[in-house]
Parts: C-alpha cells; sequence; structure tokens
C-alpha cells in the first residue's frame, strides 16, 4: 500500500513525540484530513519575496510587490483563500525584509535523504544576511500549530546543523532559525525563533526518528484502510 507523504511541518511536529502510543494518536488525527491546500505558491517566490541575489550576476532591479503578487496568485490553483492567505504571508515577509534591510543570496542546498527514500528540506535555497552574519531559516507559513514548540525546532535546527552548516564551511557559524507568521488583529507578524542552547541530534538520530514516523504512519494508514473496507464494521480512524 502506497502512503502519503508528511509535509516538513508535520514530520517535524511528529518526530517530537517520544511516546509511541501517543504518536499513533496523532497520526490517526492527522489521518482524518487537513486543509485543502497549501503555502507553496509562496514557498516558490521565496527567493523573490527576499530579493536574494545570484552571485554570479551581481545586483539586478528587486522585483515589485505587484508583480511578485501577480506570480504568487498564478499558481494559486485552489481558490481565492489560498491565494488570500499565500498572498498575506508574502506581503508579510516582503515588508519585514525591505524594513529591516536583509541581504539575501541564493544557494543551492538541496534535500536531506533519511528515513525509507525519504527527503526533506528545513531550509530555503537563500541566505539571508540581517546585518548580524549569516541565517539559515526555515518559514513556517501556518499562521498557528506549524513548528512552535521547543521539540519542534529542535527538529528542525537540528536538520539544519547537520545538512548546512556541518556541509558547508563558509555556514559552519551561521545562525538557525525558524520563520513563523502567527496571525495578529490585522494581518500576520513576523516571529523569528533562533537556536540557542537546546542540544542537536546527530544525522543518524533524525533518521531513525524518521524511520519511526513512517513506520506508525505506515500502521495508522494501513489501519484505516482495512476499515474503511470492512465498511461500519471496521473501527475509526481513532481506533475504536
Amino acid at each position: 500500500m502506497t502512503i502519503s507523504r508528511l509535509s516538513e511541518i508535520d514530520l517535524a511536529r511528529f518526530c517530537a513525540v517520544e511516546d509511541d502510543d501517543m504518536l499513533r494518536h496523532d497520526l490517526r488525527r492527522y489521518n482524518l484530513g487537513g486543509g485543502s491546500w497549501s503555502y507553496d505558491p509562496v514557498r516558490r517566490s521565496k527567493a523573490d519575496l527576499l530579493a536574494a541575489r545570484v552571485p554570479a550576476l551581481g545586483p539586478l532591479p528587486e522585483p515589485t510587490w505587484l508583480q511578485l503578487q501577480k506570480q504568487i496568485i498564478a499558481v494559486c490553483h485552489r481558490g481565492p483563500a489560498q491565494a488570500a492567505a499565500n498572498c498575506l504571508v508574502g506581503k508579510t515577509l516582503f515588508d519585514y525584509r525591505s524594513e529591516h534591510r536583509w541581504d539575501a543570496v541564493k544557494l543551492d542546498m538541496g534535500f536531506i535523504p533519511l528515513g525509507f527514500g525519504e527527503s526533506v528540506r528545513y531550509w530555503s535555497d537563500v541566505v539571508v544576511d540581517d546585518g548580524k552574519g549569516p541565517l539559515v531559516a526555515f518559514f513556517d507559513h501556518r499562521r498557528e500549530g506549524g513548528v512552535h514548540t521547543p521539540g519542534h525546532r529542535r527538529i528542525v535546527n537540528s536538520m539544519q546543523h547537520v545538512w548546512i552548516r556541518e556541509r558547508h564551511l563558509d555556514l559552519a557559524s551561521a545562525r538557525l532559525a525558524v520563520i513563523r507568521f502567527p496571525s495578529q488583529k490585522v494581518g500576520r507578524s513576523i516571529d523569528i525563533q533562533f537556536h540557542e542552547d537546546a542540544d542537536l541530534l546527530d544525522y543518524d538520530a533524525l533518521d531513525a526518528a524518521v524511520k519511526r514516523v513512517y513506520r506508525l504512519w505506515a500502521e495508522v494508514s494501513r489501519e484505516r484502510s482495512e476499515a474503511k473496507k470492512a465498511g461500519s464494521g471496521g473501527t475509526t480512524p481513532l481506533g475504536f
């Protein structure tokens, strides 16, 4: 049976759950279904929103927000709600970058291979200089939930450290961060959580955590598939 891929945000959240029974419970709730659209459109425009330079080309004219808004909307295929949410977080980042004078460069950092043929990325192909040195960030666009606990951030920061800092000598001292876009009274805000004192996991520990999540995810997915086949005589996705 083919199981669906977990998003980077959900994978980090599940990897941080240490108890197997609790993880099964969380995966069962997740398997009930979630939102009908994603933030992929704004994610695709991340380098442009940050006015990231291509080192070999030198300085180029920065895109305007109107240009970027059209670019984001053009790939929103899930209706006006997706377009509105993607544009809202895009404009929030665009304005924040301009106000704080961030300087950014493009750098292809690829994906980290983990688990049973899985590959993930907790970064954009952009390195930001916020005036205090280089910064490698994961952008969590959800208005709530998402990567919001120290346990979640430990997983994300560990991935960043293993794949970026340990493999790129010029980024060995780069700061690691999760950038979130929580709701406020009007619109969204920017919340930057830097890695501070938490111990980071090595590759083997991360690989084991991802394998564990997908092993239980396959178990839960099978459970629901069998319940559907059994009809009303089967268990519910929550196991009762």
